[in-house]
């Protein structure tokens, strides 16, 4: 049967696969692209949430989550972020930043409306926007300035139809973490112009060396324009327990509580007991686990270097960009040869848009051993292709 004749027209717009969404793993394939962290929350965490469950904490919650939460993440983003918030009016918790982000732009953007983004940038921002009959224009960015985008070139594709800036720093899928002056820059345009930005931040902790991150909310000015969005997922490794925040104005997560309502009416309340818990929690416990994705960045900044292979310097997320143009494949062909010839799983750099091509997104996400023999694998397999062993 045909059903394609009973689908919307943004259904027809949008594609997804469920062989993609197979939890079931493949003997022999070894993910050095997943988005997933593997490492679990603290003892903390589980432990709240068996009490909410002894305890039959099972109804809904207020929309916008329990108290004690949002007045834990208002003391986060003021103690850490040197944003102030209210935690009565100006913080929505949600299932997730991917929750977040929908309600968000579903408050926004009318069909036809526009939204401007450094690319590479996350792919749901795409698909969100398409859901909406709106568009995601991309500012393009290289490698010669470590994807750095140029706050010119954001302004140079603002148009009478733009409602927002959409910024991701630390960056997915390029690593790289805008510096405060460029912050700075986008923030002097979105003042000009009278914008809004939507400032994602789910990998705030995972910036190395000497960089930095800052939040665009906490810049002069930006208080009252911004929309911070954030997660439990990267930062404590809560990824399936889906819990995330959003702070921003009062009268914009009034503006958003209805659409958050209509898809989640709120989030898990088990899962905000935890989010609680962990947020009390001295983050002591992290230090091994940055120090770990450290120790990873550096074993794959040698091995491109020893192939040699041009990369973009990850300087946050746990993502590394590397340019595989050398090999002359594309990006999709790349990762189909990858994973037939070398049982290799990576992510085209295309799935952050057009910027992409001739790229993979690496990830710092695999345990040992299966890392180093995975990087093992990716050096023999490159190798082979650039002396033209691999036809």
């Amino acid at each position: 049967m045909d059903y394609t004749q009973y689908l919307s027209k943004r259904a027809h717009s949008l594609h997804g696969s469920l062989g993609r969404q197979t939890s079931v793993p493949i003997p022999g394939l070894i993910n050095l692209g997943s988005g997933t962290p593997d490492f679990v929350p603290p003892d903390t965490v589980f432990a709240a949430m068996q009490t909410a469950l002894r305890e039959k904490r099972v109804q809904y919650t207020a929309w916008s989550g329990i108290p004690e939460l949002r007045a834990a993440i208002a003391d986060k983003l003021l103690t850490e972020n040197r944003i102030q918030v209210n935690p009565d009016n100006e913080i929505l918790v949600t299932s997730g930043a991917q929750e977040a982000l929908m309600a968000v732009l579903m408050a926004l953007l009318d069909p036809g409306d526009e939204a401007v983004t450094p690319a590479p940038h996350y792919d749901e921002y795409t698909r969100d926007a398409r859901v909406l009959g709106a568009s995601l224009v991309p500012v393009n960015t290289t490698r010669n300035t470590n994807f750095t985008v140029n706050a010119a070139d954001l302004e140079a594709a603002i148009t009478p139809q733009t409602r927002a800036i959409i910024v991701l720093t630390p960056n997915n899928p390029t690593g790289t973490v805008l510096p405060e002056a460029t912050l700075c820059e986008i923030a002097r345009v979105a003042q000009d112009r009278d914008l809004l930005v939507i400032s994602d931040e789910i990998y705030e902790y995972y910036v190395f060396g000497e960089h930095r991150h800052v939040s665009m909310a906490s810049l002069p000015g930006m208080g009252d324009r911004t929309i911070t969005v954030n997660s439990f997922s990267k930062s404590f490794g809560m990824t399936g327990m889906r819990l995330g925040y959003i702070a921003a104005p009062a009268p914009l997560i009034e503006a958003i509580l209805p659409f958050h309502h209509a898809m989640m009416i709120c989030a898990n309340v088990i899962t905000q007991y935890g989010g609680l818990a962990v947020l009390k929690e001295s983050r002591d416990w992290f230090k091994d686990v940055l120090k770990e994705y450290d120790r990873r960045r550096r074993l794959w900044l040698q091995t491109l270097d020893a192939i040699p292979l041009p990369y973009s310097e990850p300087q946050g997320a746990y993502y590394i960009f590397i340019d595989i143009r050398p090999t002359g494949l594309t990006s999709a062909g790349f990762c189909q040869r990858a994973r037939e010839e070398a049982r290799l799983v990576f992510q085209p750099g295309t799935i952050g848009g057009g910027a992409g091509e001739g790229f993979i997104r690496g990830a710092l996400t695999k345990g040992s051993p299966e890392f180093e023999e995975g990087l093992e694998r990716f050096t023999r397999f490159v190798t082979d292709l650039l002396n033209g062993r691999r036809a």
